[in-house]
């Protein structure tokens, strides 16, 4: 989640405000300021429009937890009592009493499968009060659940689908909330579980490679140090492996999505490199990187796949941004200028209006590669940063009335960055 310039306003301030939108009116009030307070005290300084976005998202974590803790009566009627008092907690945000009742209703009952939800269950809870390292935990409790000694084929599949699935959880939860990433073992143990099974179809076995190259991917960008780098590395060979699972005439499409994901971890490693190392990344790693993403667009182009070879344009345009930064005099022009071809082409494969998040995106990552332009280019510089306000117009004017409001926020970071760049050229 990107960060701007703290709130001009207090922190209880900014939560009455969230509170007054008329999103959030009919929830219920405990469970409204709790989201509020438990976003804005995680997350100080995210603009508003952040703030917003990310309360939403937390009551659909609540309501995906109350569905899982519903769901448990439907297995087991007598159940019941012990299902209505944990959904009571759950809306007066009481988690001791939550966690007492579900640990009560899993250790009274013998059937492994009833004993699997409710588990699960507790890792969704623990998802909404914001631990994802005990919903880690839950969910490879859960699992063990079906997948016991002499389980059958059917429950070892179910098995391999919920891992999956809880996975994919606590990647979202990571990418949306942040924190510090030590959910990354238990995830490795849930991916690692369903990796050993060689007996299933190639392609699980290459979406259990993805899931396992995320979740290394999404720790690490939460990790400080070394760590760090040694995640996005093993993220890397993870997608490596997927794409070998898949197989580029095999499936083609998901080839090209491995190789699109390996590029991303790659780039991870690249952009804190220097930070981490006080190094550059090697040159080789931003091959790899650039590389990973050239063989997925071609295959993508070959399957006229034109809205996921956009999208991994701009993952490239990125790349090149970044590089330009790293190197700058003419080499990292050229980058730069790279990566504004690279927008342009995504652009023209997309139709701004049913793809307005992509076109977008592509849009600003334009003008932020010429705003970079302006400072490696002196000879040039007022031209590109011309350029680059008509492109930041043109943004503006496109999401005027569009509900893309974390765009909008980069949006005004580029503005602001904008502003001294032309100010200081009009002086001189």
């Amino acid at each position: 989640m990107a960060k701007t310039s703290g709130p001009v306003e207090s922190s209880a301030a900014r939560v009455d405000r969230l509170l007054t939108l008329e999103d959030f009116t009919s929830t219920n009030h405990t469970l409204g300021r709790f989201a509020a307070e438990k976003i804005v005290a995680d997350l100080p300084d995210a603009a508003f429009e952040e703030h917003r976005v990310l309360m939403g998202t937390k009551l659909r974590a609540v309501q995906i937890a109350q569905s899982a803790i519903e769901y448990v009566a439907t297995l087991d009627p007598a159940m019941e009592g012990l299902v209505e008092a944990a959904i009571d907690a759950l809306r007066q945000v009481r988690f001791d009493d939550i966690e007492v009742t579900l640990a009560d209703a899993e250790n009274s009952h013998a059937d492994s499968e009833v004993r699997l939800w409710v588990r699960s269950a507790r890792g969704q809870v623990a998802l909404v009060r914001g631990d994802t390292t005990e919903a880690a935990a839950h969910f490879v409790v859960a699992a063990d659940y079906l997948e016991h000694e002499g389980a059958d084929h059917e429950s070892r599949e179910q098995a391999m689908l919920f891992r999956s699935r809880a996975v994919g959880r606590l990647i979202q939860e990571a990418d949306i909330f942040g924190g510090d990433g030590e959910w990354i073992d238990d995830a490795m143990k849930l991916c690692n579980e369903n990796t050993k099974n060689r007996d299933t179809h190639p392609w699980n076995q290459g979406a259990r490679q993805i899931d396992a190259g995320s979740a290394q991917r999404s720790a690490g960008r939460l990790k400080n140090g070394k760590e760090a780098l040694d995640l996005f590395l093993a993220a890397a060979e993870a997608f490596r492996i997927a794409s070998q699972r898949f197989g580029k005439n095999l499936f083609p499409v998901d080839w090209a999505a491995a190789q699109n994901n390996r590029g991303l971890a790659m780039a991870d490693y690249c952009f804190r490199c220097k930070a981490i190392t006080s190094q550059v990344a090697a040159a080789d790693a931003w091959v790899l990187a650039e590389e990973c993403y050239l063989s997925a667009m071609e295959v993508q182009l070959d399957a006229v796949e034109s809205v996921p070879w956009a999208k991994t344009g701009i993952n490239c345009a990125y790349l090149l941004v970044h590089r330009g930064r790293a190197e700058r005099g003419e080499s990292g022009q050229e980058f730069l200028q790279r990566a504004v071809e690279r927008c342009r082409d995504a652009q023209q494969a997309l139709l701004g209006e049913t793809e307005a998040d992509t076109w977008i995106d592509a849009q600003l990552i334009l003008a932020e590669a010429l705003l970079d332009l302006a400072d490696v280019d002196q000879h040039n510089a007022q031209r590109h940063l011309s350029q680059a306000e008509v492109e930041l117009t043109t943004a503006q004017d496109f999401l005027a009335g569009k509900d893309l409001p974390l765009r909008v926020v980069r949006l005004e970071q580029l503005m602001i960055r904008l502003r001294p760049q032309k100010g200081e050229l009009d002086e001189e």
